[in-house]
């Protein structure tokens, strides 16, 4: 009778992994639906249909630190009742309070986003970037917080995640969506101070700073995700400087971009063609932003940076500049 010595197993593994690969997920991977995913080329933000680079390592399970957090979501998630006035309620398709990673259905739509009102988590620098880290993709920033230290809200939403239990590599971790649209991730904390459903506003404490989960030291975690796709948070935020680089950000569609700042004259012209042009809309009964916007054939978004709106909650009555 032939036995495999344990080398000769080792490499009858690796034949047998390559073969699966060959004939199984090849095909797999071929037949996936395009989807959302943004890439980091030359440090921009990309919104592109590949599939990402480390999807190979993650259905082979090669590279595991990938699953405790791209993979942490299993079994049906809890749906909130999106009501109209919830942060995003016309731009995602659910508020789901147990599922981490919100996943979109479809493109993703042309939109200007006001990053107006941030406040930074906490006055701490960075010790470790966004990007490829350890075989696996970083997708926040690591800021050196002390335990205990507390942590703010980055803008004005709703904390859509808070939990500490089937959360993977994150540990203590807090979700928020935000009113501009954009979810900030809080994770590694020793407590959580939120709940689910509950509206915070920029600079509220939702927590401590921690070490819990994956994390060898303490600090804290922090995503921006945008339709439940990272980008690096260095393109919106200075964290030498604890502050925002611009106010707005643009969505394509297809990509994700921050603008060169305006010159004086160029703020001054813009100001004056938008009061010479400025049109406004009382609202009556039963209106909502979004009938609005079809009625002036403008955005939801354009009407609340118009009006600095930070919900989509409006009354009867109200005057509304929707040009």
């Amino acid at each position: 009778m032939f036995y495999l010595s344990p080398m000769n197993n080792r490499y009858t593994i690796h034949i047998v992994l390559f073969v699966l690969f060959s004939v199984i997920l090849i095909p797999r991977l071929s037949a996936q639906d395009d989807h959302l995913q943004f890439n980091v080329v030359n440090d921009t933000a990309r919104m592109e249909n590949a599939v990402p680079e480390d999807s190979l390592g993650n259905l082979l399970g090669i590279d595991e630190d990938s699953d405790l957090f791209d993979n942490v979501d299993h079994g049906d998630g809890m749906l909130f009742t999106y009501f109209n006035w919830m942060p995003g309620y016309n731009l995602y398709q659910n508020f789901d309070i147990i599922r981490i990673h919100y996943k979109h259905v479809g493109s993703a739509p042309r939109d200007t986003i006001d990053l107006r009102g941030y406040h930074h988590p906490a006055n701490y620098r960075i010790t470790s970037n966004y990007g490829w880290r350890h075989k696996r993709m970083h997708r926040g920033v690591d800021l050196g917080y002390p335990t205990g230290t507390p942590v703010a809200a980055a803008w004005d939403g709703m904390v859509r995640i808070s939990k500490g239990s089937n959360t993977g590599g994150y540990g203590n971790l807090i979700v928020i969506r935000h009113d501009n649209g954009l979810e900030t991730y809080y994770a590694h904390l020793s407590r959580r101070l939120v709940n689910p459903g509950q509206i915070v506003k920029a600079g509220d404490i939702i927590g401590l700073g921690g070490n819990t989960g994956r994390s060898y030291g303490s600090h804290l975690h922090f995503e921006i995700r945008y339709l439940g796709n990272d980008f690096n948070p260095n393109r919106l935020v200075d964290f030498d400087n604890f502050k925002l680089r611009f106010d707005t950000l643009y969505v394509s569609g297809y990509s994700v971009s921050t603008p060169n700042p305006p010159t004086e004259e160029q703020k001054a012209a813009a100001q004056q063609k938008a009061q010479t042009s400025a049109q406004y809309y009382k609202v009556r009964k039963g209106d909502n932003l979004g009938r609005i916007a079809q009625k002036y054939h403008t955005s939801v978004s354009k009407i609340k940076k118009l009006n600095h709106l930070r919900s989509d909650f409006i009354r009867e009555g109200q005057r509304l500049r929707v040009r």
